[in-house]
């Protein structure tokens, strides 16, 4: 189980040079002065077969970005995504001369992210929600409902990334109801009765689009042709997926929405018995994406969001989707830029679990998830070649 390379060697010769300048600065004169046996680097390759899923639902909403759009992925599914938008409540009623005003929806879309046909165009339609919902407690998976007999505005999605929505005098007269409104509980009111709108994918839509909120808004245009920025009191997404299959038991799928995530439970008796005693160096965590089951997937003109790390997070005794999608990971494991593969430094956990308080040998693989974009990819899994299972990879010194 010990490797030798390049890398090693080298590592071995840095070693030697440390241990000569040091001999060479002893006294010569010193009783017992004289050689020293010289460390050798040992690499050991662990594989990990104790491998299964998990699945959990991530928050959707008050992120960053949100998705809108329908899109047939061949290995993750079919998947609509739509977005949950809901303005603040105009506070300066006198400003504004009853409902003689336009209420538009500003979107602007990430030009850096499509998840799907590049070539393609994607139309929204937007319906008025008719229950509630809060940005903060929205799950990805937790479907909100909307009135689908009356279209509040409609968009359409080609290469432009910024678009401006006239949204209907129905909905207009509706939110002027509550600006002009002088109840004192007027917020309370808002808050519970008035839901926003949802921004639904058409079923002609073959790509999905990411919302960028920072830089999208609703906006307030007075008959004087002001214009006052609301911002959005709530936004968020849920999605849909069906037909995921991967066709392939080598292979896992890891989600940025925690759908699913990979779970290692690690061969604690075999590393104690080994590596306890040991002079551990590094221990890395090796994963490899299945890059070709990826790239033959996509027709031409088609993209997927890239992944460019893995996350690593220790299994938490609560409130686990909260740990691995907002504290973030324990570890990252970034991919190499030349080969698909992941990896991480989990040395100081290693050395935890054997010397310190550290309980859990159960670790969580899975994507960034904090942004709010959907990302996914394939992980092989102990069911692969061997040189594309997972591993650790452990350096440790040996005096011989």
């Amino acid at each position: 189980m010990t490797n030798t390379n390049k890398g090693l060697f080298s590592l071995y010769i840095s070693l030697f040079t440390l241990i000569l300048f040091f001999n060479g600065c002893e006294d010569p004169g010193n009783v017992g002065s004289g050689f020293v046996d010289e460390p050798t680097i040992k690499i050991d390759t662990l594989y990990l077969d104790d491998i299964t899923a998990e699945s959990f639902e991530a928050f959707s909403g008050n992120l960053s970005a949100f998705n809108i759009g329908l899109y047939s992925d061949q290995v993750f599914g079919d998947i609509k995504a739509t977005g949950l938008v809901k303005p603040n409540l105009y506070t300066n009623a006198s400003d504004i001369d009853g409902n003689n005003f336009t209420l538009n929806l500003e979107v602007q879309l990430d030009s850096t992210i499509v998840y799907g046909d590049t070539t393609s165009q994607a139309s929204f339609t937007l319906y008025e929600i008719n229950t509630l919902w809060r940005g903060n407690s929205q799950f990805v998976n937790s479907p909100v409902t909307y009135d689908e007999s009356r279209s509040i505005g409609s968009f359409v999605v080609g290469n432009e990334k910024r678009f401006s929505v006239e949204l209907s005098d129905y909905w207009r007269d509706k939110y002027a109801g509550y600006i002009n409104n002088d109840d004192s509980n007027v917020d309370s009111l808002y808050r519970y009765e008035f839901f926003g709108l949802a921004i639904v994918p058409d079923n002609s839509a073959n790509k999905i689009s990411i919302v960028d909120v920072a830089n999208s808004n609703f906006i307030l245009v007075d008959a004087e042709d002001d214009t006052v920025s609301l911002g959005m009191s709530s936004q968020g997404y849920f999605i849909e997926r069906t037909n995921s299959n991967t066709g392939d038991p080598s292979v896992s799928p890891v989600h940025s929405t925690l759908e699913q995530m990979m779970k290692i439970n690690l061969p604690m008796e075999e590393l104690e018995r080994d590596y306890k005693a040991a002079n551990l160096l590094s221990v890395d965590l090796v994963l490899y994406e299945a890059d070709q089951i990826l790239s033959n997937s996509l027709p031409a003109n088609h993209i997927r969001p890239s992944v460019n790390e893995l996350t690593v997070n220790l299994r938490a005794e609560s409130e686990e989707v909260f740990d691995y999608q907002i504290n973030g990971p324990d570890f990252f494991a970034p991919k190499n830029s030349e080969n698909p593969y992941f990896q991480a430094n989990i040395t100081p956990y290693i050395n935890n679990l054997f010397f310190g308080g550290e309980s859990t040998s159960e670790i969580l693989i899975g994507l960034q998830s904090g942004s709010g974009v959907l990302r996914s990819t394939l992980i092989h899994n102990q069911s692969a070649s061997q040189e594309l299972r997972p591993k650790l990879i452990i350096t440790s010194a040996v005096n011989e």
